[in-house]
């Protein structure tokens, strides 16, 4: 997949009802694991937590993580998922779903 001369549209979205059959099917590709109906559920909930990423409106991996604070201690990030398929893995999907998740943790 060459990308020499041409410009490449990174780009991201959230889950909503529309596009949730997107997120099950790059889990279903990339995961062993399979997520019951509660994970999407919360993943349609959790506004910025959770993020599809498209490469050239294809959409190719996902980001779902949460915020955990401990009594006492700082703000931790832990990441449920990250995957993309494999044919779209250093193409940089990848680093802009950790960025968007750094990003959203420095404000």
């Amino acid at each position: 997949m060459g990308t020499e001369g041409r410009e490449i549209a990174i780009s991201l979205d959230g889950i909503r009802n529309k596009n949730i059959m997107q997120l099950k099917k790059i889990n279903t590709a990339i995961f062993p694991a399979r997520y019951n109906d509660k994970y999407y559920t919360n993943s349609i909930a959790s506004g910025d937590l959770t993020r599809l990423s498209y490469y050239n409106d294809i959409c190719v991996g996902s980001i779902a993580y949460r915020l955990e604070k401990k009594k006492g201690g700082p703000l931790r990030i832990y990441i449920m998922t990250l995957g993309v398929l494999a044919l779209y893995r250093g193409l940089g999907t990848d680093t802009k779903l950790l960025n968007h998740v750094l990003d959203l943790c420095a404000k």
